[in-house]
């Protein structure tokens, strides 16, 4: 035999004596042949101890109501509830803002509804939200709630004050046995949420950082009114279509209350894309959550940081009147003693930087109080800081130490631009209101010329055309994108189709350029534009190309442009410290100058170019735009309908 032989036999012997071993062990215990062992049942029955400890620790047990008279009192009076379950945060008296914005709330969320809240930063419009979901939830009123925010992680942190109320508010427990028991049990430990049980049934709670479930619990012999009631968080942009969650009892339920917490972010409030990309969110998907029987309790909680901002669109009633609105301001009326107000800021201020704590302006205040607050009025008296003397002391100190912030973020009403920034703003609101009401590429009866203006870009040309009466009134007859897009809204990075998208044969800019040039020109400079009056028809007179970007491209095109008599490159030159306006350059010999603009030969020769002061002529049109209607030298669009120009 080899040694693997040998090896082979040791083993199946040692293999038998041990069978043989376990067979006597088995006998002395008293086991059958083929049975369990006394270990093995004795390891068993220790098992099904184990498992019975450990169902009694997953079942929990839930208190009575302590005090049924104040929970029912509450059931029906939001403001009474937020008073008696959460008086830290609302220590102060509330204000009239407070009281419209409970009962707008507490309509919304009986009947169902839409609602837009703007108050004043830091007077507890999240605090009124947050309770007012509580409140929803636990008598029963919604049952999926969502809270959407600019992101997700803006939505967690109204989810998690509600966790934190519904897990440490010792009065909300009292009355409230049947939620905030099953959550205490878990001694924020998350994962116990899967084995919880009540009445030997499974809880069903989640309680993650995106998600709350309240649990499935009897109360005094019958199905608690919170059972399963739903909260879930989401950004705005995010994947929020088609949401719906399995009720206790198997039912398909979908949202049936959505807050919107300040839904813009300060880039997003800037820019009217994002702001109309956002408006259409929440008109499309937010508002389509809920199934197609159930009218959905919507409540927009936000603050005006910009104007025409997502904001201050759903507050104006022109635009959004469906969506019922509180718009609140920290100062109603400014005191009449400006002047004394401007000398109480002087002493203030130099008071701080003296390091008085503002001790010498409120001497300065409180004794001449009386005159001093004379016309003015605050939204909120109780507001104000330690060591101020009143809130409208507050409430100015703000506006003299952060105009900007206190218009936009105190007194939902931001300035306009240019007096914030002493330069000019033209608000879409402004725009759209001088329409003149004659149809896109009418030629109105006053106007003898017609020019056109091409402005060169990567992604899209952009043009306008105008009609100019002999008092140089203006009226733009049409204006648009060059590929045409089939979305209002739309940003030149993310025009569909884009040059390179209508041209995908032609490399380079250059090519692209001069592809999208020819086919805009040979639209604009052949129409036949008709006239209201009736008389002759018009085309365009002269065209303008911005030949700052591809510069040669562009000369290149209009010199073989079939329409080359009629186009000029164009050019801007800003004023500067360091530099002249043209209106200032000395002529050369061959030029033609006029207001604020030279023609002269370009930079590539054999085509004149012409140079134009750039803020001279927006100074131009903004004064055009901001005319009037009626008067002669004003500057108006085409049509009759303020949605075709408002963005």
């Amino acid at each position: 035999m080899t040694d693997i032989d040998d090896k082979k036999a040791e083993f199946e012997r040692k293999q038998a004596s041990l069978k043989e071993k376990l067979k006597e062990a088995r006998k002395l215990a008293g086991a059958k042949p083929g049975g369990k062992s006394g270990y093995d049942a004795h390891r068993e029955r220790m098992a099904e101890k184990d498992r019975d400890r450990s169902e009694e620790g997953r079942g929990i047990a839930i208190g009575t109501v302590k005090n049924a008279d104040r929970r029912e009192l509450c059931r029906t009076d939001l403001e009474l509830f937020a008073l008696t379950y959460f008086p830290a945060r609302f220590h102060l008296p509330f204000a009239k803002f407070h009281l419209d914005t409970i009962q707008h709330l507490s309509t919304c969320m009986n009947n169902g509804g839409l609602f837009t809240c703007a108050l004043p930063r830091g007077s507890g419009k999240d605090a009124l939200g947050e309770v007012a979901v509580l409140h929803a939830i636990l008598y029963g009123k919604r049952k999926f709630v969502m809270f959407i925010g600019a992101t997700e992680d803006a939505a967690k942190q109204s989810l998690k004050k509600i966790k934190s109320e519904l897990e440490g508010n010792d009065l909300l427990k009292e009355d409230f046995p049947e939620a905030c028991d099953p959550i205490r049990a878990l001694e924020r430990i998350n994962n116990r949420c899967r084995g919880q049980t009540h009445n030997s049934l499974p809880t069903r709670m989640e309680f993650t950082a995106d998600a709350l479930v309240l649990p499935t619990t009897i109360l005094d012999g019958k199905p608690s009114l919170c059972n399963g009631a739903t909260i879930k968080v989401a950004g705005l942009t995010g994947n929020i279509r088609g949401l719906a969650v399995q009720g206790p009892d198997g039912q398909h339920i979908r949202p049936d209350m959505v807050i919107v917490n300040d839904a813009q972010t300060r880039e997003s409030s800037r820019s009217p894309v994002q702001t109309a990309y956002r408006e259409a969110m929440i008109q499309d998907d937010v508002l389509m959550l809920a199934g197609p029987t159930t009218t959905v309790a919507a409540v927009m909680l936000c603050t005006v940081i910009y104007r025409n901002d997502l904001s201050d669109r759903f507050l104006n009633k022109d635009k959004h009147p469906e969506w019922q609105s509180v718009r609140a301001k920290m100062l109603d009326t400014f005191p009449k003693d400006i002047e004394m107000w401007d000398e109480y800021s002087d002493i203030y201020r130099n008071g701080m930087r003296e390091g008085d704590n503002g001790n010498a302006g409120n001497e300065f205040y409180a004794a001449n109080r009386e005159k001093m607050d004379a016309g003015g009025a605050v939204s909120w008296p109780a507001r104000k800081k330690a060591g101020e003397l009143s809130g409208l002391q507050s409430a100015m100190n703000l506006y003299y130490t952060n105009r900007r912030g206190f218009f936009a973020e105190a007194q939902n009403d931001p300035e306009a631009a240019e007096v914030a920034s002493g330069g000019k703003e033209l608000t879409p609101d402004l725009i759209a209101s001088k329409m003149n009401g004659v149809e896109r590429y009418i030629v109105p009866s006053e106007c003898t010329r017609l020019t056109a203006f091409i402005d060169v870009g990567g992604g899209v040309h952009w043009y306008s055309v105008m009609g100019f009466s002999e008092q140089f009134g203006g009226t733009v007859i049409d204006y648009g994108a060059w590929p045409r897009q089939n979305r209002q809204i739309f940003e030149a990075s993310d025009a569909r189709p884009s040059l390179k998208d209508q041209y995908p044969q032609n490399t380079t800019d250059a090519q692209r350029v001069f592809a999208g040039l020819h086919d805009l020109t040979s639209e604009l400079m052949g129409r036949t534009y008709f006239r209201q009056s009736g008389g002759a028809d018009m085309q365009v007179e002269l065209c303008l190309i911005d030949s700052g970007w591809e510069t040669k491209a562009v000369y290149d095109f209009i010199r073989q442009s079939p329409f080359s008599t009629r186009i000029r490159p164009s050019k801007g030159y800003a004023r500067s410290t360091t530099s002249r306006g043209i209106s200032e350059w000395k002529p050369r010999p061959g030029e033609r100058k006029g207001y604020f603009w030279r023609l002269t030969m370009g930079e590539h020769g054999r085509v004149q170019c012409v140079q134009f002061d750039p803020d001279a002529w927006k100074s131009f049109v903004h004064a055009g735009i901001v005319t009037p209607l009626g008067g002669q030298t004003g500057i108006t669009l085409f049509g009759k309908s303020a949605q075709v120009h408002e963005q």
